[in-house]
């Protein structure tokens, strides 16, 4: 650290300006976490959108699917687990646990494959998986868009949970292009997108909610406008990331292998 020899309070606002020159970012790095930021931002709107809506989807799925199906067993599922709790046997708290129920599970697979994407970025490089797992997403907002059956929404949902590993990605590619002293102002770049994303996201779909219990749009009210517009958000944000974002992880700081990261992370799993 660098001092100019004098009284104490130029020596002082040396240091911290020594400090404060250590905490900007390159341009490059700027340039980078910014496309990351408003990636995040487009993921978590499409993401979000769903969630006021779950109430209005599993009315649809019963009114419309067959009761001795997939549907008919899961909401079998929820009354036992309802029963058990000695919750009370409204149809609304019915909607409540059946919710949760899908909402666990989307959460559950995106706990299973996030070690894993992660390795894979560290093997074939952040921008490669990136795109791989968005692809996923987008694929998963299609089913939902045609998601006329409850096995094809549930269906719609595995793939989503099983292709959400850009939130851990972009923590990666904010190491990569951060020292430690900038490394919370990237942080700060992800946790801004997490909450303009909640709090735009559901707006969006409480509007969808509305629009889809007028009588001229009740065959789209379940799924499809949301689904349509999560699809263009996705669709976007992979188009973003092929076109500006640059790969943040040399090839020579790159690993040979999988392995030895996943099956070290099994150990580490409390």
């Amino acid at each position: 650290m660098k001092r100019v020899v004098g009284d104490d309070g130029g020596s002082k606002a040396t240091t911290a300006q020594t400090d404060s020159d250590k905490q900007k970012l390159s341009a490059e790095s700027r340039r980078t976490l910014t496309i990351l930021f408003l990636s995040l931002l487009l993921d978590l709107l499409g993401f979000t959108v769903i969630l006021p809506l779950m109430p209005s989807l599993l009315e649809y799925y019963g009114r419309n699917d067959d009761q001795n199906g997939l549907f008919g067993r899961l909401l079998t599922t929820v009354d036992s687990f309802r029963d058990f709790v000695g919750a009370p046997q409204t149809q609304k708290f019915n909607i409540v646990l059946f919710g949760g129920l899908i909402g666990s599970l989307f959460s559950f697979l995106q706990f299973l494959v996030s070690p894993m994407i992660g390795s894979l970025s560290d093997v074939y490089g952040r921008r490669a998986v990136m795109i791989t797992t968005m692809i996923g997403v987008v694929l998963s907002y299609v089913l939902w868009a045609v998601s006329y059956s409850f096995p094809v929404f549930i269906l719609a949902r595995i793939v989503g949970g099983m292709s959400k590993g850009n939130v851990g990605i972009s923590a990666a590619i904010v190491t990569d292009v951060t020292t430690p002293a900038q490394r919370s102002k990237g942080i700060a770049a992800i946790g801004i997108a997490f909450s303009l994303g909640f709090l735009f996201g559901p707006t969006a779909g409480a509007l969808f909610s509305i629009l889809g219990s007028t009588s001229e749009a009740q065959t789209y009210s379940a799924f499809q406008y949301p689904a349509l517009f999560s699809l263009v958000l996705a669709a976007g944000d992979v188009l973003l990331i092929y076109v500006l974002l640059p790969e943040t992880l040399p090839v020579q700081r790159r690993v040979s292998t999988i392995y030895g990261h996943t099956h070290g992370l099994i150990y580490h799993i409390p």
